[in-house]
Protein backbone atom coordinates (compact mmCIF):
# COMPACT_ATOMS: atom_id res chain seq x y z
CA UNK A 1 0.00 0.00 0.00
CA UNK A 2 1.19 3.53 -0.70
CA UNK A 3 0.18 4.95 2.63
CA UNK A 4 -0.32 4.18 6.27
CA UNK A 5 -3.87 3.91 7.53
CA UNK A 6 -5.57 3.60 10.89
CA UNK A 7 -8.33 1.16 11.71
CA UNK A 8 -11.38 2.31 9.82
CA UNK A 9 -14.02 4.13 11.82
CA UNK A 10 -17.41 5.30 10.64
CA UNK A 11 -17.22 8.86 11.72
CA UNK A 12 -18.89 12.09 12.55
CA UNK A 13 -18.86 15.44 10.81
CA UNK A 14 -15.61 17.39 11.23
CA UNK A 15 -14.82 21.05 10.78
CA UNK A 16 -12.64 21.71 7.75
CA UNK A 17 -9.68 23.96 8.57
CA UNK A 18 -7.91 26.12 5.99
CA UNK A 19 -4.42 25.68 7.53
CA UNK A 20 -2.37 22.48 7.57
CA UNK A 21 0.94 21.81 9.28
CA UNK A 22 2.84 18.95 7.64
CA UNK A 23 5.86 17.32 9.25
CA UNK A 24 8.16 15.59 6.77
CA UNK A 25 10.73 12.99 7.79
CA UNK A 26 11.82 12.14 11.31
CA UNK A 27 12.68 15.63 12.57
CA UNK A 28 9.67 17.30 10.97
CA UNK A 29 7.27 14.63 12.22
CA UNK A 30 8.61 14.92 15.78
CA UNK A 31 8.15 18.70 15.67
CA UNK A 32 4.58 18.38 14.41
CA UNK A 33 3.80 15.76 17.06
CA UNK A 34 4.89 18.34 19.64
CA UNK A 35 2.63 20.95 18.02
CA UNK A 36 -0.27 18.47 18.03
CA UNK A 37 0.18 17.78 21.74
CA UNK A 38 0.56 21.45 22.70
CA UNK A 39 -2.28 22.41 20.30
CA UNK A 40 -2.70 25.19 17.75
CA UNK A 41 -6.28 26.37 17.29
CA UNK A 42 -8.17 25.26 14.16
CA UNK A 43 -5.18 23.74 12.38
CA UNK A 44 -4.91 20.24 10.88
CA UNK A 45 -1.72 18.28 11.56
CA UNK A 46 -0.18 15.68 9.26
CA UNK A 47 3.01 13.64 9.44
CA UNK A 48 4.67 12.17 6.34
CA UNK A 49 7.53 9.71 6.46
CA UNK A 50 9.13 6.83 4.61
CA UNK A 51 9.76 5.06 7.92
CA UNK A 52 6.64 3.06 8.78
CA UNK A 53 7.76 2.29 12.34
CA UNK A 54 8.25 5.99 13.05
CA UNK A 55 4.76 6.69 11.69
CA UNK A 56 3.32 4.00 13.95
CA UNK A 57 4.97 5.58 16.98
CA UNK A 58 3.81 9.14 16.20
CA UNK A 59 0.74 10.43 18.07
CA UNK A 60 -0.58 12.60 15.20
CA UNK A 61 -3.69 10.80 13.85
CA UNK A 62 -3.33 11.78 10.18
CA UNK A 63 -0.34 10.06 8.60
CA UNK A 64 0.99 9.47 5.12
CA UNK A 65 3.57 6.84 4.32
CA UNK A 66 5.72 8.13 1.49
CA UNK A 67 7.08 5.78 -1.16
CA UNK A 68 5.94 2.52 0.40
CA UNK A 69 6.84 0.56 -2.74
CA UNK A 70 10.22 2.25 -3.17
CA UNK A 71 11.42 2.14 0.45
CA UNK A 72 9.28 -0.77 1.75
CA UNK A 73 8.64 1.23 4.91
CA UNK A 74 12.30 1.23 5.91
CA UNK A 75 13.07 4.93 5.44
CA UNK A 76 15.25 6.84 2.99
CA UNK A 77 18.47 6.58 4.98
CA UNK A 78 20.57 9.66 4.34
CA UNK A 79 19.74 9.88 0.64
CA UNK A 80 17.63 12.93 -0.31
CA UNK A 81 17.05 11.47 -3.79
CA UNK A 82 15.27 8.52 -2.18
CA UNK A 83 13.10 10.95 -0.24
CA UNK A 84 12.31 12.89 -3.41
CA UNK A 85 11.35 9.75 -5.35
CA UNK A 86 9.24 8.56 -2.41
CA UNK A 87 7.26 11.82 -2.51
CA UNK A 88 6.79 11.48 -6.27
CA UNK A 89 5.44 7.95 -5.79
CA UNK A 90 2.90 9.34 -3.30
CA UNK A 91 2.03 12.50 -5.26
CA UNK A 92 -1.63 11.58 -5.77
CA UNK A 93 -2.09 11.02 -2.03
CA UNK A 94 -0.35 14.32 -1.22
CA UNK A 95 -2.68 16.19 -3.59
CA UNK A 96 -5.70 14.49 -2.03
CA UNK A 97 -4.47 15.46 1.41
CA UNK A 98 -4.20 19.14 0.46
CA UNK A 99 -7.55 19.48 -1.32
CA UNK A 100 -10.00 21.08 -1.32
CA UNK A 101 -10.14 23.44 1.71
CA UNK A 102 -6.45 24.11 2.37
CA UNK A 103 -5.39 27.71 1.78
CA UNK A 104 -2.13 27.73 3.73
CA UNK A 105 0.38 25.01 4.54
CA UNK A 106 3.38 24.95 6.85
CA UNK A 107 5.98 22.34 5.88
CA UNK A 108 8.34 21.41 8.71
CA UNK A 109 11.44 19.29 8.21
CA UNK A 110 14.97 18.77 9.39
CA UNK A 111 17.38 19.46 6.54
CA UNK A 112 20.33 17.18 5.85
CA UNK A 113 18.72 13.75 6.07
CA UNK A 114 16.94 11.69 3.43
CA UNK A 115 13.17 12.06 3.70
CA UNK A 116 12.95 15.64 4.98
CA UNK A 117 15.53 17.03 2.57
CA UNK A 118 14.24 15.18 -0.48
CA UNK A 119 10.48 15.03 0.08
CA UNK A 120 9.76 18.45 1.61
CA UNK A 121 10.52 20.37 -1.63
CA UNK A 122 8.25 18.03 -3.63
CA UNK A 123 5.40 18.49 -1.16
CA UNK A 124 5.97 22.25 -1.38
CA UNK A 125 5.86 22.08 -5.18
CA UNK A 126 2.54 20.23 -5.11
CA UNK A 127 1.10 22.78 -2.66
CA UNK A 128 2.20 25.70 -4.83
CA UNK A 129 0.71 24.08 -7.94
CA UNK A 130 -2.59 24.00 -6.02
CA UNK A 131 -2.22 27.75 -5.31
CA UNK A 132 -1.74 27.20 -1.58
CA UNK A 133 0.27 29.73 0.44
CA UNK A 134 3.35 27.66 1.28
CA UNK A 135 5.67 28.37 4.21
CA UNK A 136 8.62 26.12 5.07
CA UNK A 137 9.97 26.07 8.62
CA UNK A 138 13.13 23.97 8.60
CA UNK A 139 16.11 23.30 10.82
CA UNK A 140 19.70 23.12 9.62
CA UNK A 141 22.12 20.60 11.16
CA UNK A 142 24.66 21.25 13.90
CA UNK A 143 28.09 22.23 12.61
CA UNK A 144 29.58 19.05 14.11
CA UNK A 145 27.30 16.77 12.04
CA UNK A 146 29.70 16.76 9.10
CA UNK A 147 30.05 18.39 5.70
CA UNK A 148 28.01 15.74 3.86
CA UNK A 149 24.93 16.51 5.94
CA UNK A 150 25.57 20.27 5.78
CA UNK A 151 25.94 20.17 1.98
CA UNK A 152 22.71 18.16 1.68
CA UNK A 153 20.93 20.65 3.97
CA UNK A 154 22.11 23.62 1.91
CA UNK A 155 20.95 21.95 -1.31
CA UNK A 156 17.52 21.20 0.19
CA UNK A 157 17.11 24.73 1.53
CA UNK A 158 18.04 26.22 -1.83
CA UNK A 159 15.35 24.15 -3.58
CA UNK A 160 12.77 25.18 -0.98
CA UNK A 161 13.66 28.83 -1.56
CA UNK A 162 12.94 28.38 -5.26
CA UNK A 163 9.50 26.91 -4.56
CA UNK A 164 8.01 28.23 -1.31
CA UNK A 165 6.49 31.62 -0.65
CA UNK A 166 8.50 31.96 2.55
CA UNK A 167 11.33 29.88 4.03
CA UNK A 168 12.30 30.12 7.70
CA UNK A 169 15.65 28.47 8.46
CA UNK A 170 16.41 27.79 12.11
CA UNK A 171 20.03 26.84 12.79
CA UNK A 172 20.46 24.13 15.41
CA UNK A 173 23.69 25.81 16.51
CA UNK A 174 21.67 28.91 17.45
CA UNK A 175 19.21 26.81 19.45
CA UNK A 176 22.22 25.40 21.28
CA UNK A 177 23.28 28.93 22.23
CA UNK A 178 19.85 29.61 23.73
CA UNK A 179 19.39 26.30 25.57
CA UNK A 180 23.01 25.38 26.43
CA UNK A 181 22.32 25.27 30.19
CA UNK A 182 19.55 22.64 29.84
CA UNK A 183 19.90 18.87 29.73
CA UNK A 184 19.61 17.25 26.32
CA UNK A 185 15.94 16.20 26.65
CA UNK A 186 14.86 19.65 27.84
CA UNK A 187 16.85 21.26 25.03
CA UNK A 188 15.13 19.13 22.38
CA UNK A 189 11.71 19.98 23.83
CA UNK A 190 12.47 23.70 23.83
CA UNK A 191 13.77 23.45 20.27
CA UNK A 192 10.44 21.94 19.26
CA UNK A 193 8.77 24.86 21.07
CA UNK A 194 10.59 27.28 18.76
CA UNK A 195 9.24 25.50 15.68
CA UNK A 196 5.77 25.24 17.20
CA UNK A 197 5.68 28.94 18.10
CA UNK A 198 6.72 29.88 14.57
CA UNK A 199 3.69 28.10 13.12
CA UNK A 200 1.40 29.04 16.01
CA UNK A 201 2.19 32.76 15.80
CA UNK A 202 1.14 32.91 12.17
CA UNK A 203 -1.76 30.45 12.27
CA UNK A 204 -3.53 31.83 15.32
CA UNK A 205 -3.44 35.39 13.99
CA UNK A 206 -5.84 33.95 11.42
CA UNK A 207 -7.78 31.34 13.40
CA UNK A 208 -8.24 33.26 16.67
CA UNK A 209 -9.18 36.62 15.21
CA UNK A 210 -12.84 35.92 14.55
CA UNK A 211 -12.50 37.26 11.01
CA UNK A 212 -10.59 34.47 9.33
CA UNK A 213 -10.80 35.57 5.70
CA UNK A 214 -9.73 39.16 6.29
CA UNK A 215 -6.71 38.25 8.37
CA UNK A 216 -5.73 35.42 6.05
CA UNK A 217 -5.53 37.94 3.22
CA UNK A 218 -3.38 40.21 5.39
CA UNK A 219 -1.00 37.37 6.23
CA UNK A 220 -0.92 36.27 2.61
CA UNK A 221 0.13 39.76 1.49
CA UNK A 222 3.07 39.63 3.89
CA UNK A 223 4.25 36.07 3.22
CA UNK A 224 3.42 35.45 -0.45
CA UNK A 225 6.62 35.37 -2.52
CA UNK A 226 8.51 36.84 0.45
CA UNK A 227 11.52 34.56 -0.02
CA UNK A 228 14.07 33.92 2.70
CA UNK A 229 12.87 34.99 6.15
CA UNK A 230 14.26 35.23 9.66
CA UNK A 231 12.35 34.81 12.89
CA UNK A 232 12.85 35.61 16.55
CA UNK A 233 10.86 35.09 19.72
CA UNK A 234 11.01 36.58 23.20
CA UNK A 235 9.10 36.84 26.48
CA UNK A 236 9.11 39.62 29.08
CA UNK A 237 6.99 40.76 31.99
CA UNK A 238 6.53 43.76 34.23
CA UNK A 239 5.79 47.42 33.55
CA UNK A 240 8.47 47.71 30.85
CA UNK A 241 7.60 44.40 29.20
CA UNK A 242 6.94 45.84 25.71
CA UNK A 243 10.34 47.56 25.50
CA UNK A 244 12.16 44.57 26.94
CA UNK A 245 10.42 41.97 24.78
CA UNK A 246 11.05 43.74 21.48
CA UNK A 247 14.67 44.49 22.38
CA UNK A 248 15.21 40.82 23.25
CA UNK A 249 13.54 39.71 20.02
CA UNK A 250 15.66 42.01 17.86
CA UNK A 251 18.82 40.75 19.59
CA UNK A 252 17.91 37.04 19.50
CA UNK A 253 20.39 34.37 18.31
CA UNK A 254 17.50 33.05 16.20
CA UNK A 255 18.06 35.97 13.81
CA UNK A 256 21.22 34.13 12.70
CA UNK A 257 23.58 37.01 13.52
CA UNK A 258 21.90 39.57 11.32
CA UNK A 259 19.66 42.56 11.85
CA UNK A 260 16.30 42.90 10.11
CA UNK A 261 17.48 46.03 8.30
CA UNK A 262 16.06 46.22 4.79
CA UNK A 263 13.18 43.80 5.40
CA UNK A 264 10.09 44.81 3.40
CA UNK A 265 7.66 42.25 4.88
CA UNK A 266 7.05 42.15 8.64
CA UNK A 267 4.69 39.87 10.56
CA UNK A 268 4.53 40.38 14.33
CA UNK A 269 2.41 38.39 16.76
CA UNK A 270 1.95 39.55 20.36
CA UNK A 271 0.35 37.28 22.97
CA UNK A 272 -0.87 38.30 26.42
CA UNK A 273 -3.39 37.12 28.98
CA UNK A 274 -6.92 38.49 28.93
CA UNK A 275 -6.25 40.34 32.18
CA UNK A 276 -3.11 42.05 30.87
CA UNK A 277 -3.93 42.93 27.26
CA UNK A 278 -1.39 44.95 25.31
CA UNK A 279 -1.88 48.69 25.69
CA UNK A 280 -1.78 51.33 22.97
CA UNK A 281 1.53 52.68 24.30
CA UNK A 282 2.99 49.16 24.32
CA UNK A 283 1.92 48.63 20.72
CA UNK A 284 3.57 51.91 19.75
CA UNK A 285 6.79 50.89 21.53
CA UNK A 286 6.95 47.61 19.61
CA UNK A 287 6.20 49.03 16.17
CA UNK A 288 8.57 51.98 16.64
CA UNK A 289 11.47 49.68 17.56
CA UNK A 290 10.80 47.47 14.53
CA UNK A 291 10.60 50.36 12.05
CA UNK A 292 13.84 51.78 13.45
CA UNK A 293 15.51 48.36 13.09
CA UNK A 294 14.32 48.06 9.49
CA UNK A 295 15.48 51.54 8.57
CA UNK A 296 12.08 52.94 7.68
CA UNK A 297 8.47 51.84 7.10
CA UNK A 298 8.26 48.46 5.29
CA UNK A 299 5.99 47.83 2.33
CA UNK A 300 3.96 45.28 4.31
CA UNK A 301 3.46 45.16 8.10
CA UNK A 302 0.97 42.88 9.88
CA UNK A 303 0.65 43.14 13.66
CA UNK A 304 -1.40 40.30 15.09
CA UNK A 305 -2.63 39.87 18.64
CA UNK A 306 -3.80 36.76 20.48
CA UNK A 307 -5.01 35.94 23.99
CA UNK A 308 -3.33 33.08 25.87
CA UNK A 309 -4.60 32.14 29.28
CA UNK A 310 -1.98 31.46 31.91
CA UNK A 311 0.50 34.12 30.77
CA UNK A 312 -0.20 36.38 33.76
CA UNK A 313 1.58 39.67 33.12
CA UNK A 314 3.94 38.12 30.56
CA UNK A 315 4.07 39.26 26.96
CA UNK A 316 5.21 36.88 24.21
CA UNK A 317 6.31 38.17 20.82
CA UNK A 318 7.24 36.53 17.54
CA UNK A 319 8.78 38.62 14.76
CA UNK A 320 9.06 37.31 11.20
CA UNK A 321 11.00 39.51 8.78
CA UNK A 322 11.16 38.78 5.06
CA UNK A 323 11.29 40.47 1.68
CA UNK A 324 15.02 41.24 1.91
CA UNK A 325 16.97 42.35 -1.11
CA UNK A 326 20.44 40.91 -1.65
CA UNK A 327 22.05 44.10 -0.35
CA UNK A 328 20.71 43.48 3.16
CA UNK A 329 20.26 39.71 3.33
CA UNK A 330 23.19 38.12 5.12
CA UNK A 331 22.37 34.58 6.10
CA UNK A 332 24.60 32.74 8.52
CA UNK A 333 26.78 29.86 7.48
CA UNK A 334 26.72 26.18 8.28
CA UNK A 335 30.27 25.16 9.11
CA UNK A 336 31.62 27.72 6.67
CA UNK A 337 29.16 26.84 3.90
CA UNK A 338 26.92 29.82 3.22
CA UNK A 339 23.20 29.31 2.76
CA UNK A 340 22.60 31.16 -0.47
CA UNK A 341 19.38 32.72 -1.66
CA UNK A 342 18.21 30.76 -4.66
CA UNK A 343 16.74 33.55 -6.76
CA UNK A 344 15.48 37.10 -6.81
CA UNK A 345 11.87 37.39 -5.74
CA UNK A 346 9.35 39.48 -7.59
CA UNK A 347 8.94 43.06 -6.43
CA UNK A 348 7.31 43.29 -3.03
CA UNK A 349 4.79 45.85 -4.21
CA UNK A 350 3.27 43.64 -6.93
CA UNK A 351 -0.19 44.98 -7.63
CA UNK A 352 -2.89 43.13 -5.76
CA UNK A 353 -5.15 42.79 -8.77
CA UNK A 354 -2.38 40.96 -10.70
CA UNK A 355 -2.04 38.47 -7.83
CA UNK A 356 -5.80 37.91 -7.80
CA UNK A 357 -5.83 37.29 -11.57
CA UNK A 358 -3.05 34.72 -11.19
CA UNK A 359 -4.94 33.03 -8.35
CA UNK A 360 -8.09 32.76 -10.50
CA UNK A 361 -6.09 31.22 -13.38
CA UNK A 362 -4.56 28.59 -11.10
CA UNK A 363 -7.92 27.75 -9.57
CA UNK A 364 -9.41 27.18 -13.02
CA UNK A 365 -6.56 24.88 -14.02
CA UNK A 366 -6.49 22.86 -10.80
CA UNK A 367 -8.65 19.77 -11.12
CA UNK A 368 -10.18 18.38 -7.94
CA UNK A 369 -8.81 15.01 -6.88
CA UNK A 370 -10.96 12.75 -4.79
CA UNK A 371 -9.28 11.97 -1.45
CA UNK A 372 -8.51 8.31 -0.92
CA UNK A 373 -6.75 8.35 2.42
CA UNK A 374 -6.48 9.52 5.98
CA UNK A 375 -9.02 10.69 8.47
CA UNK A 376 -11.52 12.19 6.01
CA UNK A 377 -14.39 10.14 7.36
CA UNK A 378 -16.65 10.24 4.34
CA UNK A 379 -13.90 8.55 2.34
CA UNK A 380 -13.67 5.69 4.86
CA UNK A 381 -17.38 5.06 4.47
CA UNK A 382 -17.13 5.17 0.69
CA UNK A 383 -14.17 2.84 0.79
CA UNK A 384 -16.03 0.30 2.93
CA UNK A 385 -19.00 0.46 0.59
CA UNK A 386 -16.76 -0.23 -2.40
CA UNK A 387 -15.19 -3.21 -0.61
CA UNK A 388 -18.60 -4.67 0.16
CA UNK A 389 -19.84 -4.09 -3.40
CA UNK A 390 -16.74 -5.73 -4.84
CA UNK A 391 -17.20 -8.73 -2.54
CA UNK A 392 -20.87 -9.10 -3.45
CA UNK A 393 -20.09 -8.95 -7.17
CA UNK A 394 -17.76 -11.94 -6.82
CA UNK A 395 -20.23 -14.18 -4.98
CA UNK A 396 -20.67 -17.52 -6.80
CA UNK A 397 -24.00 -18.30 -8.45
CA UNK A 398 -26.25 -21.10 -7.20
CA UNK A 399 -25.17 -23.23 -10.15
CA UNK A 400 -21.49 -22.64 -9.40
CA UNK A 401 -22.00 -23.65 -5.77
CA UNK A 402 -22.89 -27.18 -6.92
CA UNK A 403 -19.23 -27.58 -7.93
CA UNK A 404 -16.84 -28.16 -4.99
CA UNK A 405 -14.81 -25.08 -4.08
CA UNK A 406 -11.42 -26.72 -4.71
CA UNK A 407 -12.50 -27.48 -8.29
CA UNK A 408 -13.88 -23.96 -8.88
CA UNK A 409 -10.57 -22.43 -7.82
CA UNK A 410 -8.35 -25.04 -9.51
CA UNK A 411 -6.78 -26.34 -6.31
CA UNK A 412 -5.12 -29.76 -6.49
CA UNK A 413 -5.84 -32.04 -3.53
CA UNK A 414 -3.22 -34.51 -2.30
CA UNK A 415 -3.69 -37.64 -0.27
CA UNK A 416 -2.36 -37.13 3.26
CA UNK A 417 -0.19 -40.22 2.90
CA UNK A 418 1.71 -38.53 0.05
CA UNK A 419 2.63 -35.46 2.13
CA UNK A 420 5.77 -35.39 4.26
CA UNK A 421 5.08 -35.17 7.97
CA UNK A 422 6.90 -31.85 8.34
CA UNK A 423 4.54 -30.18 5.88
CA UNK A 424 1.36 -30.50 7.91
CA UNK A 425 0.10 -30.75 11.45
CA UNK A 426 -2.65 -33.00 12.73
CA UNK A 427 -5.25 -31.45 14.99
CA UNK A 428 -7.93 -33.20 17.01
CA UNK A 429 -11.36 -31.61 16.91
Amino acid sequence: MAFYEHDIEIPSEKKNNIIKVIGVGGGGSNAVEHMYITKIQDVDFVVCNTDLQALNDNKVPTKLQLGAILTEGLGAGTEPEQGRLAALESEAQIKALLQPETKMVFITAGMGGGTGTGAAPEIARIAKELDILTVAIVTAPYSWEGTDKIDAANAGIKILQEICDTVLVILNDKLLEIFEDLNILEAFEHADDVLANAAKSVAEVITKSGKVNADFKDVKKVLKNAGQAVMSQATAQGINRAKEVIEQALDSPLLNNQSIKGAQRILVTVSTSKENIMGVKEQSTITTHIIEAIGGPPQGFKLGFTIEEGLGDKMNITVIAAGFDKKHLKLDTLNGVKIEVAKERQAVDTMENEEEEQEEDVKEEAKPIQPIIFTHREDDTLRLRKMIDAFCQKLPTEEELETPAFQRYGIKLLDVSEIKGVEFQRHSL
